[in-house]
């Protein structure tokens, strides 16, 4: 019999694999967990995912990184990804400044 999840399920299952370093150890398992994290995002929610990067020294509190591009798919006023990344902007479909 299959074990049925609820979507907050489902949910506490990704937090726990970004938030707790021992669910997914393996440094190239965890870059491709969010390369498909970013996928993800992206058929849901427009963008193209970039490029994903680790931490460039112990300790860097920048931590794991997913870069993402705009692309027709992302509404006028940026989307999920407004709030984020503030330095950046996106509106009508371009990149501008923020």
């Amino acid at each position: 019999m299959a074990k049925i999840l609820k979507d907050i399920e489902m949910a506490e299952i990704i937090s726990r694999a970004v938030e707790d370093k021992t669910v997914i150890e393996e440094y190239e398992a965890y870059r491709h967990f969010l390369e498909d994290l970013g996928e993800l995002i992206c058929t849901h929610f427009g963008g193209e995912p970039g490029r994903v990067s680790g931490p460039a020294y112990p300790g860097d509190e920048l931590g794991w990184t997913c870069g993402f591009h705009i692309n027709e798919g992302v509404p006028d006023d940026g989307g999920v990804f407004n709030r984020y990344d503030t330095d950046e902007a996106w509106r009508d479909g371009k990149e501008v400044q923020a």
